[in-house]
C-alpha cells in the first residue's frame, strides 16, 4: 500500500462524534463540528453528519465548497473571518460566518442582497487569547448597526480561547460571555441562536462547572478527532485517541553511528544540529518528512527514538527492532502533525468507511480456512483442452519478467479467447494487461516456495523454518496445490499508456508487490485511487466468468477447483497440469 499515508477509522470518528454530543448536549451545549484539521474530508464530514451533527466549520471557504460539491448535507460555517476578496464565495457557500469588522459584514449584507441570501453573523469577541474577537466595550455599537442590515441576520455572539495566547476557558471568561448575551437579547429583544463558548479546550470548565449559562454552542474539532481536550491534552474518558493513525514505509536500515562525523556546520533548515553519542545504532530512514508532516507533533506506537527529520526523510533509532526495507511503523499525531498531514497532497488518506480494517481480515481469513477444507471435496471433469502460448497470440499485452527462464505465458484454450478480450477492452481506455504469472509446472511453483523461504529467512534470521514456510504458505500455494498448474489462473495487474507505467492497487510499486493483508481484494484500508484501479481490474476478469482469488487482488481463476467453489459449481473442468 502506498506511503506515506493516514489511515482514518470513521467508526471511531462517529463513536466520538457522538460521545461528545450526548456529553455536551446533557446541559444544552450543541456541537458544531470543525473540519479545519481534516482539510474539509468529505467521508469524515459525511460521518460527523450521520452522528447527528447538524453544522460543520472549517476556516478555508475551499474546504466548505469541496464538502458541498461531495453532497454534505449541512449548514456550514465559515470560522475564519471572512476576507473581502471572497466575500462572494462566502456567501454563496457558507450559511454562517464568524465576523470582527463592521466594513465586512456590510459586504456581506450587500452581496446577500443581491444573492437574494440572508447570510448569518456570529459576532466574536475578544477575551483574552488575543486572537480575533471585538472589544467588549464595542459589541453594543457594532449589534445595535448589524441588526439594522438587510441580507444578514445577527445569530450569535462567541469567543475564541486557548489557540493563540494558550488562555483557559474558565468560569469567569464563560460567565462575562454569557452576560454579554443576556444584556443584549434583553436591550434589542431577540433571542440568540449561538452563544459560542469555544473549542475543545473547554471540556474542564464544562465538566467542573456547575452553571454553563447561556452557553449554548461548542466548536469541535480536536476532541473529535484525537479524543483529547486542548489545554493538557489529556484523553477524554470514553473517547477514542487512535482514529488517527500516520504511516512511513521504511527505506533504508543500517547499522551507522549516532554521531555524525566531519566539521559541523547548519543542517538544511538553518539549525546547527546536536546529538547524543550511543555508539553504533540501528538507524533507519522513513520516506516522511518535514514536507509531509510536523514531525516533532508524531509519537511512534513502536518502541523506537525519532532521531530527526529533513524535508523527504524521518531518521529513527530502530535498535530494539529488526526492521526492513518495505516495513511499515505507526504513529500517532498531536493536532500540529494531523493539520499539516492532512494538508500534504505528499500523504495519502485512507478512510474505513464500509468496515473496520481488523474485522474485514478476520472474515477473509475464515472464508479462506472454510474455502481450504471444502477444495478437496469438489470434483473434476477435465475437459482437456490444450495450453496455448499468450507470448504468441497476437494480443496487446504486455508480460512481466519470469524468474524461470524461458517462461511462457500458457493458459487454457478458454480463458486464452478470454484474456483476447479483455485485452481489446483495455485497448479502448488506452491501457494494457500486465500479465505476471500463468501456467506454471509443479517445478515452478517449488522454485517459486523455495526462493520466498530463502528471502523470508535472510529478512527473519530468528524466526523458525516452520515460522517462515507458514508466512510463505499465507500468499504462495505448495508445489502440488496451486491453481496455476491447472492452467486456468492468471496473474494480472493493468499498465497505463498515458503514464507508462503500471496502476496503483494499493500494495504494488510497478510490479513489485508487498505481500500484506491489504492484498485481499476489499481491504478498506488503501486509497481511494487504488480501490477505483481494483475495480477496474476485477470488473475486467468477472465479467469473462473469472473469481478473484480470496487473498489476492491480482490473481483470477477460471474452470479450475477454486472456480467451481467461487461459482458453486458441482465440478471443475480444469485439472493439474505437470508439464
Amino acid at each position: 500500500m502506498i506511503t506515506p499515508r493516514i489511515e482514518i477509522d470513521l467508526e471511531k470518528i462517529a463513536h466520538n462524534a457522538k460521545a461528545l454530543i450526548e456529553l455536551y448536549g446533557s446541559k444544552g451545549i450543541g456541537v458544531i463540528g470543525v473540519t479545519k484539521a481534516v482539510r474539509g474530508n468529505p467521508r469524515i464530514a459525511g460521518t460527523l453528519v450521520k452522528s447527528g451533527i447538524t453544522t460543520l466549520a472549517d476556516s478555508r471557504i475551499e474546504n466548505i465548497k469541496r464538502m458541498r460539491g461531495a453532497g454534505v448535507q449541512a449548514q456550514f460555517l465559515l470560522s475564519r473571518a471572512p476576507a473581502l476578496s471572497q466575500i462572494e464565495a462566502v456567501v454563496k457557500y457558507a450559511d454562517i460566518s464568524l465576523n470582527t469588522e463592521l466594513s465586512v459584514i456590510e459586504s456581506l449584507s450587500a452581496q446577500a442582497i443581491e444573492s437574494d441570501k440572508i447570510h448569518k453573523i456570529i459576532l466574536m469577541l475578544e477575551l483574552g487569547d488575543l486572537r480575533e474577537g471585538l472589544m467588549p466595550s464595542d459589541l453594543d455599537n457594532v449589534v445595535a448597526q448589524v441588526i439594522k442590515m438587510e441580507g444578514v441576520s445577527l445569530a450569535g455572539i462567541g469567543t475564541n480561547l486557548a489557540c493563540f495566547g494558550g488562555v483557559i476557558p474558565d468560569d469567569e471568561k464563560m460567565g462575562r460571555l454569557s452576560a454579554m448575551a443576556i444584556d443584549i437579547e434583553n436591550k434589542y429583544g431577540i433571542e440568540l441562536e449561538y452563544v459560542s463558548g469555544g473549542n475543545s479546550a473547554n471540556y474542564n470548565w464544562y465538566t467542573s462547572t456547575l452553571d454553563v449559562g447561556r452557553i449554548n454552542n461548542l466548536r469541535l474539532g480536536e476532541s473529535l478527532y484525537l479524543g483529547c481536550e486542548t489545554v493538557s491534552r489529556k484523553p477524554i474518558p470514553g473517547l477514542h485517541t487512535d482514529a488517527m493513525t500516520l504511516v512511513a514505509e521504511v527505506l533504508e536500515s543500517k547499522l551507522k553511528p549516532s554521531l555524525p562525523y566531519g566539521t559541523i556546520a547548519q543542517d538544511a533548515f538553518g539549525h546547527i544540529p546536536e546529538f547524543v553519542d550511543q555508539g553504533e545504532i540501528r538507524r533507519a530512514i522513513l520516506g516522511i518528512g518535514l514536507q509531509d508532516v510536523q514531525v516533532s507533533g508524531l509519537t511512534p506506537r513502536a518502541n523506537i527514538e525519532i532521531i530527526g527529520a529533513s524535508s523527504d526523510h524521518l531518521i529513527i533509532n530502530a535498535s530494539d527492532l529488526d526492521l526492513v526495507v518495505g516495513d511499515e511503523l505507526e504513529f500517532d499525531l498531536n493536532y500540529a502533525a494531523l493539520l499539516s498531514a492532512m494538508s500534504s497532497r505528499f500523504v495519502n488518506k485512507v478512510s474505513s468507511d464500509r468496515v473496520n480494517a481488523h474485522e474485514y481480515c478476520e472474515k477473509v481469513e475464515h472464508n479462506y480456512r472454510k474455502h481450504m477444507q471444502l477444495l478437496p471435496g469438489i470434483s473434476i471433469k477435465d475437459d482437456h483442452t490444450p495450453l496455448l502460448n499468450l507470448n504468441k497470440s497476437g494480443f496487446n499485452l504486455m508480460f512481466e519478467p519470469s524468474s524461470q527462464k524461458d517462461y511462457q505465458f500458457m493458459v487454457r484454450e478458454a480463458v486464452f479467447e478470454k484474456i483476447g478480450r479483455i485485452s481489446k477492452q483495455l485497448d479502448l481506455e488506452d491501457k494494457t494487461l500486465w500479465l505476471r504469472s500463468a501456467w506454471r509446472s509443479f517445478d515452478h511453483q517449488r522454485l517459486l516456495w523455495q526462493e520466498r523461504v530463502a528471502q523470508l529467512q535472510q529478512d527473519y534470521p530468528n524466526k523458525e523454518l516452520q515460522e517462515i514456510e507458514d508466512l510463505v504458505s499465507h500468499f504462495i500455494a505448495p508445489p502440488n496445490k496451486s491453481m496455476h498448474a491447472t492452467g486456468g489462473a492468471v496473474d494480472a495487474l493493468i499498465y497505463d499508456l498515458k503514464h507508462n507505467a503500471i496502476m496503483r492497487f494499493g500494495t504494488n510499486d510497478g510490479f513489485k508487490i508487498t505481500l500484506n493483508d491489504k492484498c485481499y481484494p476489499y481491504h478498506p484500508y488503501i486509497t481511494p485511487e487504488a480501490k477505483n484501479n481494483r475495480k477496474l481490474l476485477i470488473r475486467l476478469f468477472e465479467v469473462e466468468g473469472f473469481v478473484v482469488d480470496l487473498k489476492e487482488y491480482w490473481h483470477f481463476d477460471y474452470g479450475n477447483i477454486s472456480w467451481a467453489m467461487h461459482k458453486g459449481k458441482d465440478h471443475a473442468i480444469y485439472g493439474m497440469l505437470e508439464a
